[in-house]
């Protein structure tokens, strides 16, 4: 198949990995792909390396072609409204006419221009819905706040035209169909997942040696730092917990909010606590989260983050460590007891506790967690069930 990609992620420049170059890098394999995408420009601002953090995905990147909607350097906001008006001959220079399907990740306005360009052709679409894209636009820091709520109105009805011009629509969570009043002949629900063959379980001594952690019992916390994480009820109790305990916390990432936290912990007077690295190749990651003892996943008590069910999860787990969740439904769904779900610094505070006190129980929560994730989590089969559903809307052309 020759498949055209609409990504408001920026595959090159964005120093994480996501749900798409993974996708990719399973499709690049046996298919012709070319990806358009928002230029993230504006992330060298807090991750001048992203070169060297995506480093493991070079491969694709070379199997692959890759542009960019406009080279202007403009809010993300303006680019995916600027570029939808001017698509047209970005099309016409690619050869849109040649392609087989349409795959729409996460777009808005820009993803809708496309779309609307392939019906034209009788190229099928395929839709993915990785996050609450409306609630995002509702709380970003990057839209002004006084036109948010407009800007979350006029999200979700362009999200609907997505839907309706698309042949199928994927999702990572089943709250999405109902969310959206997705039609359920148009839904499948394609869950987020791990590369089990880079995440397992591994105890890099050296670093744990290199981080001063040797002697502590670490939680940690891995991913980029934004504003759907909410770090204040796990610093409190850290805090609170601390002088009985001999307990660290280890954040890897980088990000738009890093200064920000490293600030907050300052406030906590949890400093010598708290071991930030800032972003670190991918790669590397799984020796990271070896170093811990828990991994958390510390988010919001929101709509964006009750409807997310983020990488981090899956790649603790792949792991074998134990994990403490804010309380997010998306996640309590698909998991239930193979976790340690809190709401508040008291929660967090008795789970930690738990969890230090009880080898048997980390053990078995990793042990258990890891079973799960090769059972029904891994990216090759769910890039192999994207392949054949790309495949069925193109025989029914």
């Amino acid at each position: 198949m020759k498949i055209l990609v609409f990504s408001l992620v920026d595959l090159q420049k964005s120093a994480h990995n996501s749900r798409l170059h993974q996708f990719l890098k399973y499709l690049s394999k046996n298919h012709e792909i070319t990806v358009l995408c928002l230029n993230d420009w504006w992330k060298a601002r807090w991750d001048s390396k992203s070169d060297e953090y995506n480093r493991d995905f070079e491969q694709l990147f070379e199997h692959i072609s890759i542009k960019y909607v406009t080279d202007r350097k403009i809010s993300p906001v303006l680019q995916d409204l600027v570029s939808s008006l001017r698509i047209g001959r970005l099309l016409d220079e690619i050869g849109l006419s040649d392609y087989d399907v349409v795959y729409n990740y996460n777009g808005l306005t820009c993803g809708l221009a496309i779309s609307r360009y392939a019906k034209k052709r009788n190229i099928p679409v395929i839709f993915d819905i990785a996050d609450d894209l409306p609630e995002m636009i509702g709380t970003s820091p990057q839209i002004p706040p006084i036109i948010r709520t407009m800007g979350k109105f006029v999200g979700r009805t362009i999200l609907d035209r997505n839907i309706r011009l698309s042949e199928k629509v994927t999702i990572t969570t089943g709250y999405f169909q109902s969310l959206y009043n997705i039609p359920p002949e148009k839904t499948e629900i394609i869950a987020n997942g791990v590369d089990t063959t880079l995440f397992q379980n591994k105890d890099p001594v050296n670093l744990r040696e290199q981080l001063n952690l040797s002697s502590s019992f670490v939680i940690g916390h891995v991913g980029v730092l934004r504003e759907w994480l909410d770090f204040h009820p796990l610093f409190s109790a850290v805090k609170e917990l601390s002088g009985m305990y001999n307990i660290r916390l280890l954040l890897v990432g980088g990000g738009v909010g890093y200064d920000e936290t490293v600030e907050l912990a300052r406030s906590y007077g949890i400093t010598d606590k708290v071991v930030f690295t800032g972003t670190i190749p991918y790669n590397r990651i799984p020796e990271y989260i070896g170093c811990m003892d828990v991994g958390t996943v510390p988010f919001k008590d929101d709509s964006v983050a009750q409807n997310s069910v983020p990488l981090k999860l899956f790649e603790y787990m792949a792991c074998e460590k134990p994990v403490i969740c804010s309380n997010v439904r998306a996640v309590r769904d698909i998991f239930d007891t193979k976790l340690l779900f809190v709401s508040g610094a008291d929660d967090y505070k008795q789970a930690i506790v738990k969890l230090y006190n009880d080898k048997e129980l980390r053990e078995m929560l990793g042990t258990q967690g890891r079973r799960v994730i090769e059972e029904n989590y891994q990216w090759d089969s769910l890039s192999k069930r994207l392949e054949q559903l790309m495949t069925g809307v193109c025989e029914d052309r």
